[in-house]
Order: C-alpha cells, then sequence, then structure tokens
C-alpha cells in the first residue's frame, strides 16, 4: 500500500499557468579542463591550424587568427595545445611524426607583473588558456604592443590573475616549480598556472646551449611544461645531433615589470626548443584536438 501525502504538506510545490516556469536544472557542459585527452589523441589526432595574415600595414596578426581557428575546431569540450601537451606529445612520437616537422604556438603564456602582497615582480605562466584569447590579443595590437611585442595588461588584470581569476570569470589553480618538481599538478594538460620569482627567471641563461642536466632542471623549463616525466625523452629527441644541447629563450633581462603584460609561448621543431622570446606580431600555428578523439574520456 502506497503511503499518501496530505496535500497542505506539497501544496507549496503545485504549479498553475499564471505562476513563472520552475526553473530547470543547470546543466554543465564539460570544460577541455574536467576532459582527459591522452597523449596519443595529439599525436594522432591533432589538427593544426596556420595564419600569417597581415594587416593592412603589413603587421603580422597571425597568432589571434590561427587561436581562434584551434579553438572553433576543438569546441568547448576539446582541446588546444598547450606548452605541456605539445611536449608530452613530442616526447612520445616518432620524429617524422607532424610535431616535429614544424615548430608551433602554445595555447600557453607567459605573464609578467607585480605582485602587490610581496612588492615583487613575478612570473606566471598559464597553460590551456588564460588572458590572452583571440580578442584580447587583437586589443592589444589596437592599444600597442609593449617595446618587446607583448600585451599590455591593466594592473587588475594582473592583480586577478595572481588570485587565479581570468578576465572570463574562470578560475585556475597556481602552483610553485617546487610543485612541478614534487608532480603536485593532477591535469598536466589541462587549465592552470604556475609561478616564479622573475629574477628567478631572468637568471636562466638567455640564447644558451643548455645541456641534458641544465635543461631538465631548469626552473623556467620546468614553469614552462608543469612536469619533469617527459622532459628527458623530449630533450633526447630535441637536442642537436653533436653538441646535445636544447634552448630556452626569454626576454626577461628587457622587460619592466611595473607595466603587466603577457605572451604566448612557441615551441620550435628541434633544439632551438622553448621560445618566450616571440612577439604577439607573428604568424601562428596552434594544434586543435575535436572532442570525437579516441581517447576524450570525461
Amino acid at each position: 500500500m502506497n503511503p499518501i501525502i496530505p496535500r497542505n504538506l506539497i501544496q507549496h510545490l503545485e504549479w498553475t499557468p499564471r505562476q513563472p516556469q520552475p526553473e530547470l536544472p543547470r546543466i554543465v557542459t564539460p570544460t577541455a579542463q574536467e576532459l582527459i585527452f591522452t597523449i596519443d589523441d595529439l599525436i594522432n589526432r591533432g589538427q593544426p591550424f596556420y595564419s600569417d595574415k597581415q594587416d593592412s600595414q603589413n603587421r603580422y596578426i597571425g597568432v589571434p587568427i590561427a587561436m581562434r581557428e584551434a579553438l572553433a575546431h576543438a569546441s568547448v569540450n576539446g582541446a588546444v595545445a598547450s606548452m605541456p601537451y605539445h611536449i608530452a606529445g613530442k616526447a612520445k612520437a616518432d620524429k617524422n611524426n607532424y610535431l616535429w616537422k614544424d615548430w608551433f604556438t602554445a595555447l600557453s603564456e607567459e605573464n609578467v607583473g607585480i605582485d602587490k602582497q610581496s612588492g615583487k615582480p613575478v612570473v606566471i605562466v598559464v597553460h590551456g588558456g588564460g588572458i590572452l584569447t583571440p580578442d584580447r590579443i587583437e586589443q592589444a595590437y589596437a592599444e600597442g604592443l609593449t617595446p618587446q611585442n607583448a600585451a599590455r595588461y591593466t594592473e587588475n588584470e594582473f592583480d586577478e590573475l595572481l588570485k587565479g581569476k581570468l578576465p572570463t570569470g574562470d578560475s585556475i589553480d597556481l602552483y610553485t616549480v617546487d610543485d612541478v618538481r614534487k608532480g603536485r599538478i593532477p591535469n598536466l594538460f589541462g587549465r592552470y598556472g604556475v609561478m616564479l620569482d622573475l629574477e628567478t627567471a631572468k637568471a636562466v641563461k638567455y640564447d644558451h646551449k643548455h645541456q641534458k642536466g641544465e635543461f631538465v632542471e631548469n626552473p623556467l623549463v620546468l614553469a614552462r611544461v608543469g612536469t619533469k616525466e617527459h622532459l628527458d625523452s623530449y630533450f633526447e629527441k630535441a637536442k642537436h645531433s653533436s653538441q646535445n644541447y636544447v634552448h630556452n629563450w626569454h626576454r626577461f633581462a628587457e622587460i619592466d615589470p611595473q607595466q603587466p603584460q603577457g605572451r604566448v609561448l612557441f615551441l620550435y621543431d628541434s633544439c632551438s626548443g622553448l621560445s618566450g622570446d616571440s612577439g604577439l606580431n607573428n604568424d601562428g600555428r596552434f594544434v586543435g584536438v575535436a572532442p570525437e578523439a579516441h581517447g576524450a574520456k570525461k
């Protein structure tokens, strides 16, 4: 026998045509940060998007164009390859794979500004999408880039980033280089940031032929890659054939941290290695992984 609930206990749940329609449960679509894409997805099903377009003044504007196309291909449930994803892919891929045929732009950005709590200049490397959306890069073009061809940020943009908050309203977790060394980042190919002091980053030798031990323990390399796991294999495949070195480029000695700013990271096809010195006024070549990739799982 089914129990009968007295009407006076449930009357408040009834709905009449004159009342507003009850709000339906919110359906949350998983984001790329919540999906897990395998390294094989990038190697076998990644799609490059390249642009070398110039504006009416012959300035290169390919970065936001290629990024926008890659993001559209990946859609909200896909992924655009960050620097950690690229390094993992190159570490595992055969040298005749497309990942070794060209340079690429990563969905990773390097941001510099002042941490007002400590008063010190810091670097925040954001992977998987941060401040520099295609629209924000085009805004930076219109406002004028820094002398090092980076986007000028407002103080509020950088202050909020220090709290893990993005202009889109999204939030990200922030880690340290020590977290990277100890493997504390749970989703390497997701969306997060790694912080280090500007002086630490500046002390990394620029235009230097890093030997293996120096490269894999380099604090700037670790912030840019998010893990030590794939660095050994990547180095062995990327290194110069006779001198056994890989580069790790930056422009920190030239940057004025009083002007908050950011640039995207590039990855060369061989021993030229990781690039944080290329400007936003450049060609762009991003890799998108569509959501139907076989290894994508919720």
